[in-house]
């Protein structure tokens, strides 16, 4: 009997529903397989859910369509924005290789596998902002030396820093001109509830610090705690530049859309403002093709 063909004996049915902790975090997508060891797990922490002994028609796919589906979702887009041809092509092209490689680890994590699920078919467009995010962060920190530990933490941060996003309404999501002042501090707890997910899931704090400071700036107006200059860590500055740039020169979340060099000069306009100075400048490096 092969590998596979063991695997599918294995599975005990398909979760008929979505499956989430008391925490809010999304455990469990409706029609994920369930095998012993994950149906074991949630007894153990006494997480109600149901089982369908039969694949939920289009909502859940046989194992085999499962792993098809699965191998598309988790991995970088061969065809990035446009934008990116503006910057250092094999910088971006190291990143995306990494990136992809963190993809793939993230398939073997049940939880960190269906958030990323729950956000690429349901939020699709910041599932699309995260993998850029993801993209120039790793990128950054490629060139301020960060070691393989700290790169990970990178990785993982920037891909989950709007994680919390699952949470909201959907009526404050689907504002894409500005959110709407009685909204506004309904939307910031989007840091808030991203944190609390990926600490719950006991990921290190350099993880999930990105999601809960990464609209923080330097001056102390930012949110969700007015931290300041060195109160903000490293990690958090560099999603924060990323973040910020994909924002500007994405359709998706604004009507007048920036160029790439237009969104670089106002980061450099606001460079110690609201963004940590040599971050920017190792953002501004990344556009030098030579």
């Amino acid at each position: 009997m092969d590998v596979e063909k063991q695997s599918n004996e294995n599975i005990l049915g398909y979760v008929t529903h979505n499956v989430f902790d008391k925490f809010g975090r999304l455990l469990l997508a409706e029609g994920t397989p369930l095998y012993p060891q994950v149906v074991q797990k949630l007894e153990e922490r006494r997480i109600v859910f149901r089982i369908s002994v039969e694949p939920l028609g289009n909502s859940a796919a046989m194992p085999d369509s499962l792993q098809t589906e699965n191998s598309k979702l988790f991995s970088v887009p061969q065809k990035l924005d446009k934008k990116f041809e503006r910057l250092n092509g094999e910088s971006i092209s190291i990143a995306a290789k990494y990136m992809n490689w963190i993809l793939r680890q993230i398939q073997e994590d049940i939880f960190l596998s269906n958030n990323i699920k729950i956000l690429a078919q349901s939020h699709k467009a910041n599932y699309s902002h995260s993998i850029n995010v993801a993209l120039i962060a790793v990128a950054i920190a490629r060139k301020l030396k960060y070691d393989k530990s700290s790169l990970h933490e990178i990785a993982l941060g920037s891909l989950y820093h709007d994680i919390g996003k699952i949470l909201l309404p959907k009526s404050v999501l689907d504002d894409i001109t500005g959110v709407r002042d009685e909204q506004t501090l309904i939307y910031q707890q989007h840091t808030v509830l991203g944190s609390d997910l990926l600490a719950a899931d006991k990921l290190p704090a350099n993880v999930y610090l990105i999601a809960r400071q990464h609209h923080e700036k330097c001056s102390g107006n930012g949110y969700p705690n007015r931290l300041k200059e060195n109160e903000i860590h490293l990690n958090v500055a560099i999603v924060t530049v990323a973040d910020v740039f994909d924002r500007l020169t994405s359709s998706i979340f604004k009507r007048d859309v920036l160029s790439p060099d237009e969104a670089i000069k106002q980061i450099l306009l606001a460079k110690g403002i609201d963004y940590h100075p040599q971050v920017v400048d190792m953002f501004v490096e990344l556009f030098n093709k030579e």
